[in-house]
């Protein structure tokens, strides 16, 4: 998934106030339409995060940093970002879509801040946005951080002190403490996203579903069809292995020798594939799911358009790079084509844009300029996909429809997805898929109809089936 850090997605739109916080990354090179020479006052770093600022007027820097630090501590502050929507759609006008999902006491609220801050009202409303897509790139992602590097960390160990000691065993249980923390916070996510429409988001239902189980959780996912049956298999299968090795210390990895080796190794494998899963379903990686699946003629506009960001960014950040590939006759920069390798440091295969005619038939034979040539159109690539992948995130913050609503949409569009076919890649029941497929449409706006053309429609009906369960209460 896309560090949040290097989402260069102009989040808050074009208004007319005192400023707009713009989240910006300083490493990352501005889309061909995001002029930000022309617009930058002065940059502020909150917590990590680079922010533009513009304009400031007669505000010093460090009086504005102080004064969104103290608005970030307020409680009501605190209760109006929880109330807010984490995506701005394209169809509405954005001041009345935030603002109209304030319930009356936080209207109230938001105008004391405003006054006591030197805010408009209009500023703070947006602050409290950003911060509430901090609060959603934030705790589940900051989970998620760790949880990739302790995996890292911990197969480095099992390799570099040659199977599992006392050290991996302690790095093992950690990890798994953090992969079912980290299920625990996407479950919830999940529940309260498929559950409650966005008008229905506040934060007295989100504390209801905190208040739940995991097991009162995962049941009302498996009832509502939005983890399949072999996605709660993995889920539950980590859970009982985090149960069993911190409350029974008898049972704690007491196999020795190759076949402990072995467990570890398939136990890190479920464990990834539970997470990846959970992932999938909330939404998380929903511009890679769309990416790789998603409808021919939308990705292959928004590749094109992913591929001149990427020759932009290179002309300016990498023109050393770029520069022998750009005059060489074996490269077409414009043109090229590869399928897509989304997380892959690997090679590309490339379709058009490149004449392998004039290379070797094997490396031996290339020349050292040959090599070079191919090894960098390989990394710029690897760049287009990033690229590609924030084209998509856009349309993500752009949507009217939520992260998997759209995901979903995207896959339904799709030529030749079957039911059954998204359903797998959402982690899904195929009925879940069904029914998504009965309002998605009518809740697109006219972006979804703009990017995908015709909008799925169900025409065949389903029958209804008896269910099991019942039949098995009756006979009983």
């Amino acid at each position: 998934m896309p560090c949040p850090k290097c989402d260069d997605v102009a989040f808050l739109g074009e208004y007319d106030r005192d400023f707009v916080l713009t989240r910006y990354h300083v490493d990352v090179g501005q889309p061909a339409e995001f002029d930000v020479s022309s617009r930058i006052d002065t940059v502020l770093e909150i917590d990590g995060d680079t922010y533009l600022v513009e304009p400031l007027s007669e505000q010093d820097p460090e009086d504005v940093r102080d004064s969104i630090n103290e608005l970030r501590s307020n409680d009501a502050f605190e209760e109006i970002a929880d109330t807010l929507p984490d995506n701005l759609p394209d169809a509405y006008d954005q001041d009345a879509y935030l603002s109209r999902h304030l319930p009356e006491d936080h209207r109230s609220n938001l105008a004391e801040l405003a006054e006591e801050s030197d805010f408009t009202a209009q500023s703070v409303l947006l602050l409290a946005f950003v911060e509430r897509k901090n609060q959603t790139l934030g705790k589940a992602d900051g989970t998620l951080v760790q949880y990739v590097r302790t995996r890292d960390d911990l197969v480095k160990n099992l390799d570099d002190e040659g199977g599992v000691t006392p050290r991996v065993q302690r790095e093992f249980l950690a990890h798994l403490l953090l992969a079912t923390a980290l299920i625990e916070e996407l479950t919830s996510e999940a529940v309260f996203r498929e559950i409650y429409r966005e008008e229905h988001r506040l934060g007295v239902n989100k504390n209801r579903i905190n208040n739940l189980t995991q097991g009162q959780r995962l049941g009302i996912l498996e009832e509502n069809g939005v983890f399949s049956e072999t996605l709660l298999s993995k889920v539950r299968a980590v859970k009982s292995l985090r149960d069993t090795l911190v409350h029974d210390p008898r049972k704690r990895i007491s196999v020795e020798g190759t076949r402990q080796l072995d467990w570890m190794n398939s136990q890190l494998e479920q464990i990834d594939e539970a997470v990846s899963g959970v992932l999938d379903t909330t939404g998380k990686t929903a511009a890679r799911i769309i990416v790789e699946n998603g409808p021919a003629e939308y990705l292959s506009e928004k590749r094109a358009d992913a591929l001149r960001e990427a020759i932009q960014h290179w002309e300016e950040q990498h023109k050393h790079s770029i520069q022998p590939i750009a005059e060489s006759d074996l490269v077409t920069l414009e043109q090229l084509q590869w399928e897509i390798n989304i997380g892959s440091s690997g090679h590309r295969d490339i379709s058009h844009g490149m004449d392998f005619d004039e290379l070797p038939a094997n490396e031996e034979e290339a020349t050292d300029r040959e090599i070079r040539i191919y090894e960098t159109t390989m990394e710029f690539l690897r760049s287009c996909e990033d690229f590609l992948v924030r084209r998509i995130e856009r349309d993500l913050e752009k949507a009217n429809l939520d992260r998997q609503d759209f995901t979903v949409l995207a896959l339904l569009c799709a030529e030749g997805n079957s039911y059954e076919e998204i359903a797998e890649q959402v982690g899904s029941a195929v009925e879940y898929v069904q029914r998504k497929e009965n309002v998605v449409a009518w809740r697109s706006s006219e972006f979804e109809k703009k990017q995908f053309g015709e909008l799925p429609r169900p025409d065949t009906p389903i029958a209804p089936v008896r269910c099991d369960r019942e039949n098995d209460h009756s006979s009983n």
